[in-house]
């Protein structure tokens, strides 16, 4: 062997990481669009303790980032595909969100 180590002669592909948290908020309008919730749904979620805003603006609309956007999908899904609702909607959406909370702590370790 000429001393090289095997990784320098090897080609590297350069590419793009997209972060996913970009610190973008989304307003109720602009999450309805995105998520098929109505704005109204989205606000009693948020009443509820089903999703919770990132911030509020000065009138108190709520604002959301992308794991907000996240939940209001799963919300819906919930809803509209397995008909969750009131109570097991939100023993479901627990149990994802300590499921969430616990594949974040594995990589961690």
């Amino acid at each position: 062997m000429s001393g090289e180590s095997s990784h320098e002669t090897k080609e590297y592909v350069r590419l793009t990481v997209i972060n996913p948290d970009t610190g973008k908020l989304f307003d109720v309008r602009t999450a309805a669009e995105y998520t098929a919730v109505d704005p109204d749904g989205i606000r009693t979620y948020c009443r509820e303790g089903l999703v919770r805003a990132t911030r509020y603006k000065e009138d108190g609309e709520p604002l959301f980032d992308e794991d907000g956007i996240y939940w209001l999908r799963r919300i819906q899904s919930l809803r509209t595909e397995m008909r969750l609702e009131g109570p097991s909607l939100r023993i479901v959406l627990d149990l994802m969100q300590e499921v969430e909370r616990l594949r974040q702590e594995l990589r961690r370790l």
